[in-house]
């Protein structure tokens, strides 16, 4: 196929972070994709519907499109005010929450540090038939940093899906073979999002002699095994996985530090296209489709976008930086030639 047509996707795990960056960056989420649930690990965390309803006013108000919706889940702490939760919850300033292991990831320090203190916000959750997207992955000293999303399954997910049998969950940039298969053999109240560099890279990307901080996420990417399980999951158009870039942007100073690398990886400028090209090399462009613009919406309850977007086989070479008023940001695949543009 030369040219392609999807309904426009949406981007179920992103994030737009604040300030000069959201400027940056905002631009080539909502240029592509309809809608997108944005994170709310700020520097401050959104867990208040004030917050919640500045933040999603102040996308709508730099993004390229004025038809890009973010919707704003709600940053789950220990000492979570419930009323404020079960409120914002109710007149929609919050689309379901986010649960961040404490210390896992950027700006999860006021994450949870116990998964009890957990249990009366999910119960608010699943009175409302509303989503828990979890960041899963247990932080341990003893358990290995490739091992952390199995022992979080075993150890975590599986208590709580044992508790509330009606949560709807979402296990957010699912990493491994262990994880996507646990996704396919749960019942229909959990799914998962992917992203396009655990589709993409694997452990010898990041960890070959020295770190290469531009390819340093959480969860790190893995094994050539779960690459290739992950690509299987994905690419069959199973309904329970859809498209998360979990595209998360940081300055270059940050990412090439040599006391503290930031995790994250910037794949927002050609998200779509390199998607179409894994679904190409594994034979299943036909299910692009599935994954990046009918799974999600079907999942949470939304109805499929009525637009569409075209994709053109046609090689063009992605810039290997990304600068605003100060700002600059690493690419992914920065500098490289990408197989497929949008036309």
């Amino acid at each position: 196929m030369k040219i392609i047509s999807i309904l426009q996707p949406d981007d179920w795990h992103l994030h737009l972070r604040e300030g000069y960056m959201l400027d940056a960056v905002v631009q080539y989420s909502s240029k592509i994709f309809s809608r997108c649930i944005a994170m709310p690990n700020l520097t401050l965390p959104i867990t208040s519907s004030k917050i919640a309803k500045d933040y999603k006013k102040e996308i709508q108000l730099k993004s390229s499109s004025k038809n890009f919706e973010a919707f704003i889940p709600c940053y789950l702490t220990d000492d979570i005010d419930l009323n404020e939760f079960s409120k914002g919850l109710k007149n929609s300033s919050f689309f379901g929450a986010k649960f961040y292991p404490i210390k896992a990831t950027t700006n999860s320090s006021y994450g949870i540090s116990d998964i009890e203190k957990l249990y009366p916000a999910l119960e608010i959750l699943e009175e409302n038939n509303s989503p828990l997207l979890i960041h899963g992955e247990k932080i341990s000293p003893d358990i290995d940093i490739f091992d952390r999303e199995k022992y979080f399954i075993d150890d975590e997910l599986q208590n709580i899906l044992k508790r509330f049998n009606n949560l709807k969950i979402v296990l957010e940039h699912v990493s491994s073979e262990y994880g996507a298969d646990f996704i396919t053999e749960s019942g229909p109240n959990i799914a998962a999002t992917v992203t396009i560099h655990h589709l993409t890279l694997t452990k010898k990307d990041v960890f070959n002699g020295k770190i290469n901080p531009h390819n340093y996420c959480m969860p790190v990417v893995k094994n050539e095994q779960d690459l290739v399980s992950l690509r299987k999951h994905v690419c069959s158009g199973n309904k329970k996985f859809f498209l998360g870039t979990d595209s998360a942007p940081h300055d270059v100073k940050d990412k090439e530090s040599t006391h503290n690398i930031k995790a994250g990886i910037f794949s927002a400028p050609v998200a779509i296209e390199m998607y179409a090209s894994v679904f190409e090399e594994e034979d299943k462009i036909h299910n692009l489709e599935k994954f990046s613009s009918i799974n999600g919406a079907d999942f949470y309850d939304l109805p499929h976008n009525s637009h569409t977007i075209k994709l053109k086989k046609d090689e063009w070479i992605n810039p290997e930086f990304t600068s605003y008023n100060g700002v600059k940001i690493k690419n992914f695949m920065g500098g490289k030639k990408i197989n497929w543009k949008v036309v």
